[in-house]
């Protein structure tokens, strides 16, 4: 499996480019990243069990599970429901930092970081490819059952932490978990098919949805794949999420446990669609050509004169 531009380093096994790396440093950066998570989590849950008893408002409720009773419109269902999966980006930079065996850029992309404006390129594609069909999908077959679920401060929480929870999560399963095994592998396929795997076991859906959810987590790991970064995926991965939590909000049911298979064809397909124009983008537009910097080199230098400096004072 070749990439278009050979000039910019593989980027499921780009941890190995970095001097420091071992192999079970990728492993205790998830071991670490996990435990921040954890502990965030368990900071903000027990933060809203106290604020739902104060408020009388019915904590049942708010922490029932799966996707049917899914609550993203309150403003306590927002965060207990977002934000510990929108914990999975400074958990990952906490796990990245502490382990200190590369930049946390290296997440980000082998080409020197995140590239916002790459990042904003893609979700105009996204809007078009995705975003649309996926809107005159849900109208069609999801007419409106309920009034507007959505509180004003549960839309702006939702607004604001659905984004971060895509995010995170794309920095969690096809950014961490995909290099670790990626470095530990040499065949970026097998990769990409192992974190799709975790990525649709982490996700409570009937078997339909997640089949659908695999094929999905696997198209986003062949774009972080061959685009060398994050910014495509997170873009997809947002602007998929968002219309399905909005429509939830405002009372159409579009979220569920239950997923047909008409359901997991328009979302398998209008992601295929997307994938096809990423491919032409990368190919024909060079929208992936740009390398922000070289992280490498000044990391490897640094870790260089460390080491020297260890040695001499040994010495």
């Amino acid at each position: 499996m070749k990439t278009n531009n050979t000039n910019i380093p593989e980027y499921t096994s780009y941890p190995k480019q970095f001097a420091p790396y071992k192999w079970y440093k990728p492993l205790l950066e998830i071991i670490l990243a996990t435990a921040a998570i954890f502990i965030v989590g368990l900071i903000i849950g027990c933060a809203a069990i106290g604020a739902a008893r104060g408020s009388g408002v019915d904590i049942k409720g708010i922490f029932s599970g799966g996707y049917d009773d899914l609550n993203i419109y309150s403003t306590l269902g927002a965060i207990v429901t977002l934000a510990p999966v929108a914990m999975m980006l400074p958990g990952t930079f906490i796990g990245i930092r502490l382990v200190n065996s590369r930049p946390f850029s290296s997440i980000s992309s082998s080409r020197g970081g995140f590239d916002f404006k790459l990042f904003f390129k893609c979700i105009v594609p996204a809007l078009i490819l995705v975003g649309i069909p996926c809107i005159i999908y849900t109208v069609m077959t999801c007419p409106r059952t309920d009034a507007i679920k959505f509180t004003v401060p549960g839309f702006i929480l939702c607004t604001i932490l659905a984004p971060m929870q895509c995010v995170g999560e794309e920095y969690t399963m096809r950014g961490l978990l995909m290099q670790t095994f990626g470095s530990w592998i040499k065949i970026p396929l097998v990769a990409m098919l192992m974190q799709a795997i975790v990525f649709m076991l982490i996700h409570p859906y009937n078997v339909t949805g997640m089949i659908s959810v695999g094929i999905t987590g696997l198209i986003l790991g062949f774009i972080a794949y061959r685009t060398h970064g994050l910014e495509a995926g997170s873009a997809l991965h947002i602007v998929n999420n968002m219309i399905s939590f909005y429509f939830l909000g405002f009372g159409f049911e579009s979220t569920g446990t239950e997923v047909s298979f008409a359901d997991m064809a328009v979302s398998v397909g209008v992601c295929a669609l997307y994938l096809v124009f990423i491919i032409y983008a990368d190919k024909k537009l060079g929208w992936f050509d740009n390398i922000i910097k070289d992280d490498v080199s000044g990391f490897n230098a640094k870790y260089e004169e460390r080491k020297a400096r260890k040695a001499a004072k040994k010495g």
